[in-house]
């Protein structure tokens, strides 16, 4: 990794963080491992038509990733050592399923069996990795 004293990793700029979440956007999108609901009941009730999330004029639309991009940080993260790859993956794609979201870093570390500064310490190599991939790339 390039050093540059300029960096800090406990605070990263928002355009790198930006491109993270990018690339987990991109990681959810594909086919589904089962069929979609149907969208007709199918007993007396087949003319109830399922309700649409995405029919909603008041909620926007989601955000589409900028594929590109995001196959930049997932080469980044395929190359990473188990432990940093495991703590981006927390941090981004699964931060609702990690306890990320809930409880906060502290409480994924510990999910995780770490301790908070090993956490952190893996996910400033991740980051730095990201960041060293973008660099010129802005």
């Amino acid at each position: 990794m390039a050093r540059n004293p300029r960096r800090d990793l406990r605070h990263f700029p928002e355009w790198l963080h930006q491109e993270l979440l990018n690339w987990s956007r991109w990681c959810w999108l594909g086919a589904w491992p089962h069929p979609l609901p149907p969208r007709h009941c199918g007993s007396a009730e087949r003319d109830y038509t399922r309700f649409r999330v995405d029919a909603c004029a008041d909620e926007p639309p989601p955000v589409p990733p900028i594929e590109s991009r995001a196959l930049i940080v997932d080469a980044v993260w395929r190359g990473l050592p188990d432990m940093p790859k495991r703590v981006l993956r927390t941090e981004y794609p699964q931060y609702h399923d990690s306890g990320r979201a809930e409880f906060g870093r502290v409480g994924a570390a510990r999910r995780m069996g770490l301790r908070l500064g090993d956490y952190e310490a893996a996910l400033g190599v991740a980051i730095g990795r990201v960041w060293d991939a973008f660099e010129g790339r802005k």
